[in-house]
């Protein structure tokens, strides 16, 4: 493991020991479930191991536990992803509060926390049923009680709301309903992904976009690179200085929570990338990981975590989250860019005190430090063209001819080359850092044509 991997993986360990350490200081606020008795029986250690593509023995069955409803626009709180199959000191960033003030909901919560299954305390988050009424084939995940309980120590009636912290186990899908009132309490079975051979996980999808396009290899690599990006900007803006109207608006304890927030992220990501063969040995395994991964760290909207946990094909599910996160830095580059344009569009609503002014070209600066852009030329690369491309100091330059054309995903190129020596043809990719890999066939004229 390298230097940078060892170093993650210590930062996200402290990170893990203070999450624990703040779940002690919470417990002497958890009044309202002062009375409810709780089984001396230990938690069992969480596997290293991906539970979703693992043989049906090793599959959760019948699982009892009590259900909260939260399958209608609005929902009501939101919606957690699968985390059972991480290691502790990934969950991290996977913590959730609810804030639960609906009587029959804060019911479901004190039936969880008093009946400890061997998942820990579990209540089934359903986010997908036919109604509220049929709810045996409904789907949805599991959320582990962490601490819960009133904020108030001195609120002690049933009437108060509660604060439950929650981390996400596993997805369901509803067999059997053995309760339906005051709370529907259900036997749920784990929901795994398709087997790889029916999920299609090397095909190529129908086109409709460029992410159906690429295989499943390239969308992991992409969404890896989407989420790395969005943290990285993530922590720029928690941790450059504030301008005077946002000083008196964010408190500084706030402001400091992020930037922790942040670091902690990129820490687990950096870790999740050096254990990601170790965590996830099968290809399947890895790209249900990552998805969920990807969901979490870069806190994707409950709508689109419903269809994460809904789909049952992993490669399905990693184009989803890609689009989601292509989104994410879309609108990012268009805040940027609205930023830096303020310094100069003549108009009489701009700002000119300093403090914006410096906002507006410290925006510009890093819309001119980013990434290396494409080359010019890459815009000629097109299907039936010839081209060059280095692949190491052993094999050197091959020749090949561009077979379908190019595909843009975010700041780079897809490029499916056919080469001339063993006819073998790959996906491989442009990026503005490493344009010196590419050249013209030797002997042309310099330009593609």
């Amino acid at each position: 493991m390298s230097t940078a991997a060892r170093c993650a993986r210590r930062t996200a360990a402290a990170c893990c020991s203070a999450a624990l350490l703040f779940l002690a200081t919470m417990i002497p606020f958890c009044s309202s479930f002062a009375t409810i008795k709780k089984t001396s029986r230990p938690a069992p250690a969480l596997s290293t191991r991906l539970h979703q593509l693992s043989p049906s023995r090793y599959a959760r069955r019948g699982v009892k536990v009590p259900l909260l409803v939260d399958s209608s626009d609005p929902r009501c709180y939101d919606v957690p992803l699968p985390n059972s199959h991480l290691p502790a000191d990934l969950t991290t960033a996977s913590l959730y509060e609810i804030k639960v003030d609906i009587p029959v909901h804060r019911a479901v919560m004190k039936e969880a926390f008093s009946n400890m299954s061997d998942d820990g305390c579990c209540y089934g988050h359903v986010v997908q049923a036919a109604g509220v009424d049929d709810l045996v084939g409904a789907i949805g995940c599991c959320g582990m009680i962490l601490v819960g309980g009133s904020k108030d120590q001195r609120e002690m009636d049933d009437s108060g709301p509660l604060y439950i912290l929650a981390r996400g186990s596993f997805r369901f899908q509803v067999t059997e309903i053995v309760k339906s009132f005051p709370y529907p309490i259900a036997l749920v079975d784990e929901l795994l992904d398709n087997d790889v051979d029916a999920t299609g996980l090397h095909d190529i999808g129908d086109g409709d976009d460029i992410y159906d396009t690429m295989d499943p290899k390239d969308l992991v690599r992409q969404i890896l690179r989407a989420v790395d990006e969005i943290l990285k900007v993530q922590l720029e803006e928690a941790t450059k200085p504030s301008t005077p109207l946002e000083r008196s608006l964010v408190p500084a304890e706030l402001a400091e929570q992020r930037q922790i927030d942040a670091e902690e992220r990129i820490a687990v990501l950096q870790t999740f990338m050096s254990s990601l063969l170790d965590i996830a040995s099968d290809e399947g395994e890895r790209l249900y990981a990552v998805a969920m991964m990807a969901g979490e760290l870069a806190n994707l909207p409950s709508d689109v975590r419903v269809q994460m946990i809904t789909t049952q094909n992993g490669t399905e599910r990693l184009r989803l989250v890609l689009r989601e996160l292509a989104s994410i830095l879309s609108l990012d580059s268009a805040r940027r860019m609205a930023k830096s344009l303020s310094l100069g569009n003549g108009s009489d609503q701009v700002p000119t005190d300093a403090a914006s002014l410096m906002e507006a070209e410290d925006a510009k600066k890093e819309l001119q430090v980013g990434s290396p852009s494409l080359p010019v030329w890459a815009s000629q690369i097109k299907k039936g063209i010839g081209i060059e491309y280095w692949w190491d100091e052993t094999v050197g330059w091959s020749v090949g001819t561009v077979v379908e054309d190019p595909v843009k995903v975010i700041d780079e190129l897809i490029i499916t080359v056919t080469f001339d020596d063993d006819g073998s043809t790959h996906r491989l990719p442009l990026k503005g850092d490493e344009k010196a890999r590419w050249r013209p066939p030797q002997g042309s004229t310099g330009f593609f044509d």
